[in-house]
């Protein structure tokens, strides 16, 4: 079952006044509709066994996979649909510390002893992780209703994993709900998500995020809308820039460098792809953390190229790229991306996806994307020298 449903949502102060982008029943900002399905299913006694949560990195969906879990594990005892976040049940989902909710992720535990996942430099879930998440959802729940597992994200399952998890949802044991976190879930097996109930979340509108963090932040209003803008109405990426600058740098960095490769020569291509290439050996969170920018970057021209998404704003949305354009660059990073992850020769994959990539003319970017790849150089610049 799928549900596309608008508005983002992260972690915000505990409910208050509501207002257009005020936090909801879960204190969340934005997608009210999503956390009132929920809601909706958690009253009549109809909750799935198992959601797929999709949308673009830092809208919010792992914090909405936690409110759900602490919902089922430390309900309100005024009203079971909402979570009592001042128990400690609710404190420890928080912390990462519940014994009935676990995250699946990147260099977590199996119960192969011999084995290190968060020192051997893992990209991918690995299957063993799958194994012991079969044998862990399978037991009574600690103290809770349901035992918990959010799998953040689904997109890093290695191939033998999905097909593992896939069993587990299709023979699920009574007491265990999982909850699928994913940017890309069409990049899922088909069957994986036809056996969840699938919601898509999307960035609040920008001028609603600006006066989010005004509230939350408190910045002033010019500071809100730039950072408001920068991260595409995305709340939690907007929150983790404002407690880390250098990630809006880097960001920018990144978004310059995609506008620069896609009027570029295939010299000045083939040199960022043997920079990245030698990079991966040494910071792999680092070049995965560029390739997703471009992807979501090339996402976002393909939207807006097709007029399939109002609200598509920042430089991709200045591209006066079609939309075959865009959706072949978007297949080349993604298809890049795919080969790092599966081990594949770093600098071959990167090259290819350099010749994969279309050769735009500079007249097909628009004014504001130029100005936008110069003043990052700038602002990158002033940031290595001072």
């Amino acid at each position: 079952m799928s549900s596309a449903m608008g508005g983002a949502m992260s972690e915000a102060p505990t409910p208050g006044a509501r207002n257009a982008w005020g936090p909801n029943a879960w204190g969340l900002r934005g997608h009210d509709a999503a956390v009132e399905a929920l809601r909706r299913a958690i009253r009549s006694g109809h909750l799935a066994h198992a959601y797929l949560i999709g949308g673009p990195s830092g809208v919010g969906k792992t914090a909405l996979a936690r409110r759900l879990a602490a919902t089922l594990v430390a309900p309100s005892a005024a009203d079971p649909t909402v979570p009592d976040l001042d128990t400690r049940a609710a404190r420890q989902i928080e912390a990462g510390s519940s014994p009935d909710v676990e995250r699946i992720a990147i260099g977590g535990m199996c119960d192969e002893s011999q084995h290190d996942h968060a020192g051997d430099r893992s990209t991918r879930i690995r299957i063993c992780q799958v194994r012991r998440l079969e044998r862990v959802s399978s037991l009574a729940p600690f103290a809770a209703p349901f035992r918990v597992f959010i799998i953040d994200t689904a997109d890093d399952l290695q191939t033998e994993a999905a097909h593992a998890i896939l069993k587990t949802l299709e023979e699920p044991p009574p007491s265990a709900r999982f909850i699928l976190v994913a940017a890309d879930p069409d990049a899922l097996l088909p069957t994986i998500r036809s056996r969840c109930q699938e919601f898509t979340l999307r960035p609040l509108p920008h001028h609603h995020l600006a006066a989010a963090l005004q509230e939350d932040a408190a910045l002033p209003a010019a500071e809100a809308a730039a950072l408001a803008h920068l991260a595409h109405g995305r709340y939690g990426l907007a929150m983790r820039m404002h407690a880390d600058p250098t990630m809006a740098v880097l960001r920018e960095s990144a978004e310059a460098e995609v506008l620069r490769l896609a009027t570029g020569s295939r010299n000045e291509r083939f040199d960022v792809a043997d920079r990245l290439g030698n990079a991966w050996y040494r910071e792999r969170e680092s070049v995965l953390a560029t390739i997703d920018l471009w992807r979501e970057w090339w996402r976002d021209a393909l939207l807006a190229g097709a007029g399939v998404e109002r609200g598509v704003e920042g430089a991709s949305a200045n591209i006066d790229c079609n939309a075959a354009d865009a959706l072949r660059a978007l297949r080349a990073v993604q298809t890049a991306r795919e080969h790092l992850l599966a081990n594949t020769s770093a600098q071959l994959a990167l090259e290819v996806m350099m010749l994969d990539l279309p050769t735009l003319p500079l007249s097909m970017l628009g004014a504001a994307s130029l100005e936008h790849a110069d003043g990052t150089e700038d602002r990158v610049a002033a940031t290595a020298g001072g």
